[in-house]
């Protein structure tokens, strides 16, 4: 081989390691104004101080590494120190930090999904995700794999609760209310709250009797007690199964709308009837 191509070949890797060096400082200058600019949360800051360290640590190894192109190295310190130490060690710290960045934007995405997804006041999913569960549900249905039923519930007197103890009340009562239809509902049913003071579950499968889930909202409401004071919770409710009561998600409930108001004038029958 010529001395031109030994040369050639020289020069061509003093340049790919150049060329490192000089990406690694950007990255590292890049870093420094990020910290100093940004407000980085723990998990995050535990990502940046591993990247801190690793790029300077690569960053030495590439420019030691670099320098013994020109100047005549001991192998322990080339090899060792330089490529062995601190560059593989900067790379593993750099590789580690990018896997938990991964990580936390991994939490973020399902944290910031779920909050899309929910309502805020009672965490139960918001309207939108509820429409969504149920098309699905449906489109299971129509291929014969289940037979889904929808429920509307309303709790009653939500007018007087506010007017008598408050809205900072109303709004206690419909995230007590809320955790007690969770509880009355099984592992993959839905509940969500559909607006105002009206809730609805999808049971995907097949749904429990309406007495049943009535029996289930009764335990769980008794139990409702707020800063002492004993406020009477009550739902209405309304069941519509598919494919009887309707073949798409508006069908099932408006029947389900519907059986829920036929309920809520029982009660109120009921009552007037008792005076």
């Amino acid at each position: 081989m010529s001395v031109e191509r030994v040369y050639l070949i020289d020069w061509l890797r003093v340049i790919c390691k150049g060329s490192k060096v000089l990406i690694y400082l950007l990255v590292l200058a890049w870093l420094i104004w990020f910290i100093r600019t940004s407000q980085v949360r723990a998990r995050k800051r535990t990502a940046v101080v591993l990247l801190f360290i690793g790029l300077p640590l690569t960053l030495a190894g590439i420019s030691l590494d670099l320098l013994g192109e020109f100047f005549r190295f001991s192998t322990l310190l080339k090899r060792i120190v330089s490529e062995l130490v601190l560059s593989n060690t900067g790379t593993f710290l750099v590789l580690y930090s990018m896997v938990l960045m991964v990580m936390e934007l991994a939490r973020a995405s399902c944290r910031y999904q779920r909050e899309a997804e929910s309502d805020p006041l009672t965490g139960l999913y918001n309207r939108r995700a509820f429409f969504a569960s149920a098309e699905r549900a449906l489109k299971e249905a129509r291929e014969g794999k289940r037979s889904p039923v929808l429920a509307i519930l309303d709790l009653d007197n939500m007018k007087k609760i506010n007017d008598t103890w408050g809205h900072q009340y109303g709004d206690e009562a419909l995230k007590q209310v809320a955790q007690a239809i969770q509880k009355s509902v099984r592992e993959g049913d839905v509940t969500a709250r559909y607006g105002g003071d009206e809730f609805v579950i999808l049971f995907p499968g097949r749904g429990p009797r309406l007495e049943t889930l009535r029996a289930r909202l009764e335990k769980h409401l008794q139990a409702i007690r707020f800063s002492g004071a004993e406020i009477p919770l009550s739902l209405s409710v309304g069941l519509a199964r598919f494919p009887a009561d309707g073949k798409d998600v508006d069908a099932l409930l408006a029947v389900a709308d519907a059986r829920m108001y036929a309920d809520k004038d029982a009660k109120k029958g009921c009552q007037r009837a008792s005076i």
